[in-house]
């Protein structure tokens, strides 16, 4: 639990972006894509007939290590002032009532239409593929210079009824898409332009 703890505090929004599994040999890659998945879900606004369940569920495909470290993470904690919990499944048909689906590297099925499946339904839709973002999810991994960081579909997320906070916004290393409204807390400084929407102007 203490593990857990630290590897939050690591994962805090203000060096999510840069968080190096390298840098700390205690966590591996599953470890600090279970904790990104925990926080992503404190900055996301689910709509309210989504927020009718019990319990919170992430749902995981193809990634058996992922899931484990949620499990571990998971335990007798809130996410969204429910208790939350993590399920293996073995095709995007066994999702449920989960309100986050993630889908990981070891996916060698169509991942669109994976996605396709959930689509119009109030579940963040997270993945671990080149092509996640193409492919119609809402955030994606990517491993780069060593480092796990993460792009953000305001798009996929807007048409899943979901909407992303500007402070996980700011710390994505790309945002596709324009038609989100952000807050202040998006305006770069010297332009006053929301910098995600800036960037994805520039794709």
């Amino acid at each position: 639990m203490r593990t857990a703890l630290t590897l939050l505090a690591a994962l805090g929004l203000a060096g999510a972006a840069a968080w190096r599994p390298a840098a700390a040999q205690t966590y591996s890659e599953n470890a600090v894509k279970a904790a990104f998945l925990y926080r992503f879900a404190g900055y996301v606004d689910w709509p309210p007939a989504a927020q009718v369940h019990p319990q919170f569920t992430i749902a995981v495909l193809a990634a058996d290590g992922v899931a484990m470290e949620l499990g571990h993470l998971l335990q007798n904690r809130q996410v969204q002032n429910r208790p939350a919990q993590v399920r293996s499944i073995k095709s995007v048909s066994e999702i449920g009532s989960a309100q986050m689906l993630y889908i990981g590297a070891d996916y060698r099925d169509d991942l669109r239409r994976a996605i396709a499946t959930v689509s119009g339904q109030p579940i963040l839709v997270v993945t671990s593929q080149q092509d996640g973002l193409d492919a119609g999810s809402a955030v994606n991994f990517l491993l780069l210079d060593q480092r796990v960081r993460f792009e953000i579909s305001v798009d996929a997320a807007q048409a899943a009824g979901l909407r992303v906070a500007s402070e996980l916004l700011e710390v994505a290393v790309r945002v596709r898409g324009r038609r989100a409204s952000f807050d202040a807390g998006c305006e770069d400084a010297a332009t006053g332009a929301p910098p995600c929407v800036r960037e994805a102007a520039q794709r």
